[in-house]
């Protein structure tokens, strides 16, 4: 996976270089990703990084996943579920990790029951941890 940065840098009054978007998070942004600033060290400029990377990243690999698993194949599925839960670990909006942990034993299994089950409630979450990324960004 690439990693690619969206930042665009700009002087400061002192003389120093900091992010266009190193605006502070408004309280709601503050709540919705306090505990992935936890990980990141408080680092909001690092933050919106790992947001640019993961709202561009998450279609490719979502769709991805929907088709491997659609056309049966498991192994390719469970490589791009290893993927995303690379991208939303950082961020881990209400267990998404973990629910993608459970989604790959399903697939390592074939079980096509909690596949099915499992990847639903899986894209549903992982898009609206994106949407949140894309509301940060924006």
């Amino acid at each position: 996976m690439k990693v690619r940065s969206n930042m665009v840098q700009k002087q400061t009054s002192a003389g120093g270089r900091r992010s266009k978007n190193s605006a502070q998070l408004n309280p709601c942004q503050s709540s919705v990703f306090a505990e992935a600033l936890g990980r990141l060290g408080g680092d909001e400029d690092l933050l919106r990084e790992l947001a640019a990377i993961l709202v561009d990243d998450v279609p490719p690999l979502v769709q991805g996943l929907q088709s491997a698993i659609a056309s049966g194949d498991f192994s390719e599925a469970h490589r791009d579920s290893h993927a995303l839960k690379g991208l939303v670990v950082t961020f881990d909006e209400r267990g998404c990790g973990l629910m993608i942990s459970e989604l790959m034993t399903a697939l390592k299994e074939e079980n096509s029951h909690e596949i099915h089950r499992l990847s639903r409630n899986c894209i549903e979450v992982v898009e609206n941890l994106r949407m949140n990324c894309k509301r940060l960004l924006d």
